[in-house]
């Protein structure tokens, strides 16, 4: 908005300048008319000149505030939208960080279950193998035959898949 501003008063100037330049050059060229019909009037033309000076100084002081106002426009901006950068930024490593932390929080947690998952599966196979040597030790010493230990086998296999 400020820059079309800049923009918008530069053209004016601009134009202004040219229309100054117009009235010079008219001027100049019913002076040059002048003098070849009335003589030399040399005063007049370097008043006319140092006019012409002064409005090319004119020009050129113009022409040097605008470019400082367009350059410190341009660093305003450029302040501006590293801010505005900085603070995106700065969101987006705390939502970053924010999510590290709960990802850790579930690996642990990961990591537990598995312990927890690995431990039970120790104590069922221990469980498992238990069992075997109690029913070979009942085998041995007659108080069970294999048959039975087949019948209990196979009723305890029916019992954990309809679990």
């Amino acid at each position: 908005m400020k820059e079309g501003y800049l923009q918008t008063k530069i053209a004016e100037l601009n134009d202004k300048c040219k229309q100054i330049d117009q009235m010079i050059s008219m001027e100049k060229s019913k002076l040059l008319l002048l003098q070849e019909q009335v003589g030399g009037f040399k005063e007049l033309l370097k008043k006319l000149k140092n006019i012409e000076d002064v409005k090319e100084q004119t020009v050129s002081r113009i022409n040097e505030e605008n470019e400082k106002l367009i350059k410190s426009h341009i660093e305003e901006l450029s302040k501006n939208v590293t801010g505005i950068i900085e603070t995106s930024l700065k969101r987006k490593t705390k939502k970053i960080d924010e999510t590290l932390d709960y990802l850790r929080e579930r690996e642990g947690e990961i990591n537990q279950q598995a312990e927890t998952i690995a431990q039970q599966t120790k104590d069922i196979n221990f469980l498992i193998e238990h069992n075997n040597l109690l029913m070979m030790k009942l085998a041995n010493k007659g108080i069970l035959t294999q048959r039975e230990i087949d019948e209990m086998h196979r009723r305890s296999s029916k019992k954990a898949q309809k679990e």
